[in-house]
Order: C-alpha cells, then structure tokens, then sequence
C-alpha cells in the first residue's frame, strides 16, 4: 500500500510574472503542511519547475530532511505526469506532489482515482489523499491544509 498526497501550491505572489514566489498567506499555507502530513510517514517530495510548487514544498522538505525533486513541464503536460508517475512508481513509500490547478486532476486521475476534480482558480489548501493498495484499487480522502482559501470562505 502507498499513500500520495497531491496539493496544489500555496497561493502566490501577483506580480504579474510567470513564476512568482509565494504569497505572505502562501507562506503561513506551506507551513500548515507540516502539521497536516504529521502522521504520514513521507519519502518522497516532488514538485514542478516552477517556484511556487518548490516553496510550498520547502518548510515540509527542511522539516522532514528530504530534497525536491522536480518533474519539469518544459515538454509539455503529458511528459511532466508520466514524469510524476514514474517517480512515484520508483519509490517504495509515500509521496506529496505539488503540482498546479489545472495538473492536480491529471495527477489523481493517473494513479486510478476518480476524473472530474475541478479546482477553482481562488481555491487553494485541498490535500488530496489517494491510497494506492496492492491490488490497484485506490482511495482518495479530501481534507484541507491551512485556513479557508477566498474561495471556501465564500462557500461558508
């Protein structure tokens, strides 16, 4: 049995750039990971090439001593999760992947889970928690990390 954690990155600075950093609340969101995946025993760590998945991944890698490693999108979509998929595949345990709004669904879906995930562009926080058991069959459990996103606290 494996467990993968997928999340989307924390939210991000509006500078208008391609790859900005983390926000002040993405910040305090990256930190909340290390108290949401306290009881999973994690060794794997993987992120995009863009910065914000590497820095939402960065408090929980300095916590647990663990590096990043980065599956790039540089040959598109399709590369990057088969890229994800044979990482995890290479491991024996648990991972977290941080990955995008629109490559969480494409992640979850790749590993068996269900197909119509959608998550919205304000939405941040959703830990996705898929359960792979040796017969295949997966699992997923949606929690939250961290405080209400914009979008959820609209919700409530």
């Amino acid at each position: 049995m494996k467990t993968l954690v997928v999340i989307r990155h924390a939210e991000k600075h509006q500078d208008g750039s391609k790859d900005p950093k983390l926000s002040a609340l993405g910040e305090q969101r990256a930190q909340a990971l290390i108290k949401a995946l306290s009881g999973l025993p994690v060794s794997q760590l993987i992120a995009s090439n863009y910065q914000r998945t590497q820095l939402t991944l960065a408090p929980l890698a300095e916590h647990l001593q663990l590096p990043i490693i980065i599956a790039t999108t540089e040959s598109g979509i399709d590369s990057h999760i088969a890229q994800i998929v044979a990482l995890v595949n290479q491991s024996k345990g648990n991972a977290v992947i941080a990955a995008h709004s629109n490559t969480v669904p494409l992640i979850i879906e790749s590993f068996g889970g269900p197909r119509n995930i959608k998550i919205e562009e304000e939405e941040y926080g959703g830990l996705y928690q898929l359960v792979i058991c040796k017969d295949d069959k997966t699992n997923l459990l949606k929690t939250h990390f961290g405080e209400p996103s914009a979008q959820k606290k609209r919700d409530m």
